[in-house]
């Protein structure tokens, strides 16, 4: 079987965006706004920490290149429909790594290496968060049954000894798409947790509103994202300079 190929992910980028994030934010609202009382200090902190959690998330993006925990080690979540769709996909990635074993094109396999890493981050995310599940619905019924379809028949094509036109044509189709699916697959993954960023941006939009209903904050104050935010902070201090 082939080795999966590590790839380069950016968790140090994540965390100095979130470094000037935070920064950018402190320095702004002390720019617009007087700091004379703990709370107008309390209002800066917690704005400057939401923000940077976004710039973190948004700029560290997702390690699905971490060597993801074997189907096998996922815990069961109690919930009897979770459960199953779990099972049910431990045993379909069990058949593709079945047939992994027997392709002997070494790209191919890595693919499916990283597909199978994937899917279990996926599932790992639903276990974590069972109602997620609904999410992944068409994924479970079309997208992993179809790809194990289709490398069985590339398989089959191989020990079968086909050769011609379209049979080679058939296995570079194959290919091509298992490309495509990974790429897929990674998407699903990133749509599962989009959520958990919008919730972090919401909890944002909340607690501004909540501020300002008590009237400590500005009418005019809007919430910046976190480049907007260290754009000006940096804009700010060469001015004071």
């Amino acid at each position: 079987m082939a080795k999966k190929n590590s790839q380069s992910t950016s968790p140090g980028k994540g965390l100095f965006s979130a470094f000037l994030a935070v920064g950018g934010t402190a320095l702004l609202y002390s720019a617009i706004f007087p700091l004379h009382r703990w709370g107008h200090y309390l209002i800066a902190g917690l704005l400057s920490l939401l923000i940077g959690r976004v710039a973190y998330v948004m700029f560290s993006g997702l390690d699905t290149s971490k060597k993801a925990p074997a189907m096998n080690e996922l815990p069961v979540t109690g919930d009897d429909a979770v459960d199953r769709l779990v099972s049910r996909g431990k045993e379909m990635l069990s058949q593709i790594r079945k047939e992994d074993e027997l392709i002997p094109d070494p790209e191919l396999s890595a693919r499916i290496v990283e597909l199978e890493g994937i899917t279990t981050r996926i599932f790992q995310a639903v276990i974590e968060q069972p109602g997620k599940a609904p999410q992944i619905r068409r994924f479970m019924d079309y997208y992993l049954p179809t790809t194990l379809k289709m490398l069985t028949g590339y398989r089959k094509l191989n020990e079968r000894g086909v050769s011609g036109g379209k049979a080679q044509e058939t296995r570079e189709r194959i290919e091509s798409a298992m490309q495509v699916v990974v790429g897929a697959f990674r998407k699903q993954l990133e749509t599962l947790y989009q959520n958990d960023m919008l919730d972090i941006t919401t909890d944002i939009d909340v607690l501004e509103t909540m501020l300002k209903q008590d009237s400590l904050l500005g009418s005019s104050f809007q919430t910046m994202n976190a480049s907007q935010a260290s754009a000006q902070a940096v804009q700010t201090k060469e001015e004071r300079q």
